[in-house]
This record gives C-alpha cells, structure tokens and sequence, in this order.
C-alpha cells in the first residue's frame, strides 16, 4: 500500500528526524538526571551520621536514646527517598510522553521554515517558461547553503537567458542576412534576363557577381548550421586586398543602384588587411545597402577606403535625409529602426551586425550625420599594434599620444 504523500515528504522526514533527536536527547538527560539522583540517595544515610546527646537522669545515670532514634530517623528517611525516586520517575515519565507530540510539532514548525526558500525555489522553477527566461529567485537572507543555491539557480537562469537570446539574435541576424544576397541575386538576374541582347559577355559579368554573393549567402548557412550544433561560428582569418573587395561589392550593387537612378563612387587605395574576408564583407554591404537604400534618386553614394595613421577606414557615404545627432547612438541597437522620408526602416540589424564584426576585429563602426545633411558610416579597423594609440570615438579617430 502507498504511503500517502504528506509522509512521503522531506518536510514529514525532517520532522521526525528533528523529533526523534530531540526526543533521543531529551531522554538520555532525563535518564540521567534519574540515576544521579537515585545514586546519591542511596549513599550514606543521614541518620548515620547524626550526632545524638546524652541526657543525666535523676539518679545520676546516663540515658543513651541513639540507637533507638538513629533507627526511627534511617526508616523515615528510607520512606521519603523511596517516595521521592517514585515521584521524580512519574513525572519524568509523563514529561517524555507529553515532549514526544510537541516535538514532532516543533520539528514540523522547524522543517517548513527551513524548507521555505526551497519552495520559493521550485515555484520560480515552475513558472519559467521557454519564452520567459526573466523570473528570478531574488533570495534574501542569511548567505547560508539555501542563499547560495538560490544564486547558483539565478547564475544559471542567467547563462540560460543570455544563450536562448543569442540563439535568437543568430536566427533573427541570419535571416537578415539571407535576404540581403538573395535581393542581390535576385536583381542581377532580372536584369540579365530583361535585356533580349545581352550577350556572353554581360551574362557572365551578372552570372560572377551571382556566384560570389552566393558563397557569401552560402557562408551565412554554414554559420547557422554551426550554431544549431551549439558550436561558435569561426572565421578564417587571412590577408586581405582591401581594394579588390570594395571592387567586388561595388559591382554587386551596381545594378541595384541603377534600379533606384544611383551611382556607385568607388576609391580604394591598394593595401592589405588581417581579417575574415566574408564576415568583413557582409559588414560593408550592410552599410552599402542601407546607403542605397537611404540615398534619393540622381545622387551618388561613396565608398571610400584608406589609412588613416595605423587604421584602416572604409566610408560609405550618402546624400539621403540624414540622421538626428539624438540617435547616432541608437542606430547601432539592435533591431532598432526609423522610417524617413516615408521608407521603412527596416528590421533594425544591419548596423548592429557591422559593429559587431568590426569590434570582433579590433575597430569598430563610426557615424557623422545631420539632418538633411546626409550620412557617413566609417568601419575603422586597425593596421598595426600602434593603433591602440588612436581613439575611436563617434566622432572619428583622436591620435592619444
């Protein structure tokens, strides 16, 4: 037969445990108070030791009364130890008797206070769901065994939140990042396929242009299937020709450019850099993308690159609507966005993910922008060790030296 449950509980074991320690205690001193009284009534009787007086009778003879009275007296007090041993065994008795229920009372009162914070513990467990990983313990107190494994609880939620919302950056950058080259491509082929006499040679300009951004988009997979096996995207890190790739991307957006009435201004001096040529490439086509996106028809959008002391910039400039100084910080947000001049701004990554990978290479991504004044992204990535001597802030490079 099954127990019931409230035995079945820790709280129920800790009460009996508590009761049967105290219990156990309780009994060993009442036992013990027992025998020592028991064995000093028993040593030598008073009566022994009394010192009796003789009295002088008349006729001048002595009356010797003790013996007759150390007698009486060793009787009398024989009854009253004897009455004394039965009352102190009574009452330690119905003592043990009435401690055993108040025990296990008190040892309940103590286990459910003891287990309090462990019950907090598991309804805050209970509660958290897959979509909300924002409940916390919050365990006040004493730093005692309970404090502590609360934290540990709140340290691990933590870990666990900031994974799911990487997880979920990952997917949303990812997807981001897949519509980009897919427009691309998407273009480049429209366009090849409108035109009814474009021959071997413009096919296969467009078919190029096609096939790199398809590795781009390619890589961006293979991110996300590393990711999924909880492994870290790496990057291959290599050198670098700076110019070759703002020539590359150029002409991928050329004709996204001519869709919109736009130019591309391309000037890269020849010069070579340590990096990860796809993450730095997808860097910069965010930055393009959202300049040509951003740019009003007729006008030029720039994409400039050169040295500057030990650091590399690459400017992407354009002549749209300009941004308010109140949000060159927030621009860089994640999932951050701004309709103006009536366009969506879009999902708000772009400029997130470009930041990040220039911090992952040691620079980062700046922003000068004024209202109607256009806008100019510059990706600053260092050359050599001294660059730690330059400070990068929003407003450019500051030498620190």
């Amino acid at each position: 037969m099954k127990a019931p449950p409230f035995v079945r509980s820790i709280r129920f074991r800790l009460s009996v445990t508590y009761s049967l320690v105290v219990f156990g205690l309780a009994f060993l001193v009442i036992a013990g108070v027992n025998l020592a009284i028991t064995n000093t009534l028993d040593d030598e009787q008073l009566a022994n030791r009394t010192e009796f007086q003789a009295f002088i009778q008349p006729d001048g003879s002595l009356l010797l009364i003790e013996d007759r009275y150390r007698t009486q007296m060793a009787n009398l007090e024989r009854l009253v130890n004897l009455r004394a041993q039965d009352n102190l065994r009574r009452f330690s008795l119905w003592a043990l008797l009435g401690m055993f229920p108040a025990s296990i009372g008190l040892g309940w009162l103590i286990a459910d206070r003891a287990l309090r914070p462990i019950g907090r513990i598991t309804d805050v467990a209970r509660d958290i769901q897959a979509s909300d990983l924002s409940r916390r313990i919050g365990l006040a107190g004493p730093e005692d065994e309970l404090r502590e494994l609360a934290d540990t609880f709140d340290e691990m939620l933590d870990r666990v939140e900031a994974g799911v919302d990487a997880q979920r950056s990952f997917i949303a950058d990812t997807s981001h990042e897949l519509r980009n080259p897919l427009a691309v491509m998407r273009t480049n082929l429209d366009v090849a396929l409108a035109d009814p006499n474009a021959d071997e040679a413009s096919l296969r300009d467009a078919a190029e242009v096609v096939r790199r951004t398809l590795d781009r988009t390619s890589r961006t997979v293979d991110d996300l299937l590393t990711f999924a096996r909880n492994e870290v995207p790496t990057g291959k890190h290599e050198q670098l020709d700076i110019s070759r790739l703002i020539a590359d991307l150029a002409e991928e957006y050329t004709e996204t450019a001519a869709d919109r009435g736009l130019t591309i201004d391309v000037a890269a001096r020849p010069m070579s850099i340590g990096g990860d040529a796809a993450a730095l490439k997808q860097a910069i086509a965010n930055l393009l993308r959202n300049a040509v996106a951003a740019a009003p028809a007729g006008t030029a959008v720039g994409l400039y690159a050169g040295a500057n002391g030990p650091w590399l910039s690459i400017r992407v400039v354009d002549e749209g609507p300009g941004i308010g100084p109140e949000d060159h910080r927030r621009v860089f947000e994640r999932h951050w966005s701004k309709t103006v001049g009536g366009k969506d701004g879009g999902s708000g990554l772009g400029l997130s993910i470009a930041r990040q990978i220039a911090e992952s290479h040691g620079g980062t991504v700046t922003l000068t922008s004024a209202p109607g004044a256009g806008s100019e992204f510059a990706l600053w990535l260092p050359l050599e060790e001294g660059a730690d001597l330059y400070l990068v802030t929003e407003d450019g490079l500051h030498h620190t030296g």
